[in-house]
């Protein structure tokens, strides 16, 4: 795929790229920090109609093969990446990077604690956080075009978007009827699970959300967004789902968290 050159970061997400080697662990990887229990599926690229991306008139772009996590990080994986880089713990990160509720239901500032499922997706936790951890394992939080792409599949079909009643079980906005929304539930076509889950999931590029300007009052149509489980198509009763998560999600900061905002990285192939 061929990348625009990203808009004029905020300050904020300039100090992490500043800092990045002491702060996002960008040395993890050289000293072998990488999980070994994350899971990669390549993803192989094409030519695709986006439904949020409007760079041209046709709104179709190619997306280059990639690879992405299989299943969202997990609590688990969360925790070990806090041993390895405790600066990102919630009682050591720097005020500029931390957030009211950064990582505030976990029993303690490095574990999640016997309550929490440690195989279920980490939740609030902010752009910056899962930005650092994608950093650590050699790899970045996927662009908004490619974890659209990788959505619009179901378990037999790269792209599904044209079967409306697989599109309608996606109107319930994440609640645990979504089709793949059960542990067991099969992966979709490339062998990825939980893109239509109850959990949401950061991206790392700066995309347009509704043709609306950044939260720096710069009328650039660009703004940190995350995916909901349901990047499909704005054309009939069924995509009332889609709609209502990008109204929500246009809203969001960098540094905001929510119980059912998690993350999952990728990996450019080369």
């Amino acid at each position: 795929m061929e990348r625009k050159p990203l808009p004029l970061l905020a300050p904020a997400i300039a100090a992490v790229l500043a800092i990045g080697p002491a702060l996002a662990g960008a040395a993890g990887p050289a000293a072998g920090a990488r999980d070994p229990s994350i899971a990669w599926q390549a993803i192989p690229g094409g030519q695709f109609r986006s439904a949020v991306r409007f760079e041209e008139a046709t709104a179709t772009l190619p997306v280059a093969s990639f690879q992405l996590m299989a299943r969202p990080v997990t609590n688990a994986q969360f925790a070990a990446f806090l041993q390895r880089q405790p600066q990102w713990r919630r009682d050591r990160v720097p005020a500029v990077f931390s957030s009211p509720g950064y990582l505030g239901h976990w029993a303690t500032p490095e574990e999640p604690g016997a309550r929490l499922d440690p195989d279920a997706p980490v939740v609030h936790v902010n752009w910056y956080a899962a930005d650092a951890f994608c950093r650590e394992q050699g790899a970045r939080l996927p662009d908004f075009i490619e974890w659209e792409y990788a959505a619009a599949a179901d378990a037999t079909r790269a792209d599904a978007r044209g079967d409306r009643q697989w599109r309608l079980r996606q109107v319930n906005d994440g609640t645990p009827n979504a089709p793949d929304a059960a542990p067991d539930a099969a992966p979709n076509v490339y062998g990825v699970h939980g893109l239509h889950g109850a959990y949401w999931e950061w991206t790392g590029d700066f995309s347009s959300l509704l043709g609306q300007g950044d939260r720096r009052g710069q009328d650039d149509g660009d703004a940190l967004q995350f995916c909901g489980g349901s990047a499909l198509a704005f054309n009939d009763a069924a995509d009332y789902g889609v709609v209502k998560r990008f109204v929500l999600l246009s809203a969001l900061q960098p540094g905001a968290t929510l119980g059912n905002l998690g993350f999952r990285c990728a990996r450019s192939q080369p």
